[in-house]
C-alpha cells in the first residue's frame, strides 16, 4: 500500500512539473530561437537571417503559442487545474502555491519580455495591431499583443494569488489528513 501510495505522489510531482513547465516552455522557446538567431550572426532586424531564413517563422510561432496560453482564459484555467489538483494529490502547498499563482503569471509576462528583448531600432509596438517585420516576418499581432498584455496584470496575478491561497489551504488540509 505503501508502495502505491508512493508512486502516485511521485505521478502527481511528475504531472505539476509538466504543468508548470508548460506554462513558460513556448516563451523559452522564443528566447531559444533569439539565441540561436543571435548566435548564427542574424542581426536583429527586419530583414530574414541569411543563415536561417524560416527562423523568423518560428520566432512568430512560438509567440502566438505563448499568448494563446497566456491571455486565453480556458486555456490557463484547464492547466492551472491540472497543476492544482496534481500538487493537491502530491500533499504540496508549497507546489499549489507555486502553480497557482506562478505558472499563469509567468505565462503572462515572459511573452512580454521575449517581444522586448527582440525589438531593435525602429521597430515599436502599439494596440493598433501594426507591427514591424522580424528576421524577414511580419510579426503583426506576436507583438502588438506584448503592448495590450501588460493590461491583464492587473487580473491574472490578483486572481491568481487568491486561487493560489484557496488552492494552497485544501492542500495542507489534504497533507493533514493522510499523514
Amino acid at each position: 500500500m505503501a508502495e502505491l501510495r508512493n508512486n502516485r505522489h511521485r505521478l502527481a510531482k511528475l504531472v505539476w512539473l509538466f504543468g508548470v513547465m508548460a506554462f513558460a516552455a513556448p516563451a523559452l522557446a522564443g528566447w531559444a530561437i533569439l539565441g540561436l538567431g543571435h548566435y548564427q550572426g542574424c542581426a536583429f532586424g527586419a530583414a530574414a537571417c541569411s543563415k536561417l531564413p524560416a527562423l523568423g517563422f518560428f520566432f512568430k510561432q512560438s509567440l502566438d503559442v505563448a499568448w494563446i496560453l497566456g491571455l486565453n482564459a480556458v486555456a490557463l484555467i484547464l492547466l492551472t487545474g491540472v497543476v492544482a489538483l496534481a500538487a493537491i494529490q502530491a500533499r504540496s502547498p508549497g507546489r499549489a502555491f507555486v502553480g497557482v499563482f506562478g505558472g499563469p503569471t509567468a505565462a503572462l509576462l515572459l511573452p512580454i519580455l521575449v517581444v522586448m528583448s527582440a525589438l531593435y531600432p525602429g521597430c515599436r509596438i502599439d494596440e493598433s495591431g501594426t507591427s514591424c517585420q522580424f528576421w524577414g516576418v511580419a510579426m503583426g499581432g506576436s507583438f502588438s499583443t506584448a503592448a495590450v498584455a501588460p493590461w491583464m496584470i492587473y487580473i491574472i496575478p490578483p486572481v491568481g494569488f487568491a486561487a493560489a491561497l484557496a488552492i494552497m489551504l485544501i492542500a495542507f488540509i489534504v497533507k493533514r489528513q493522510r499523514v
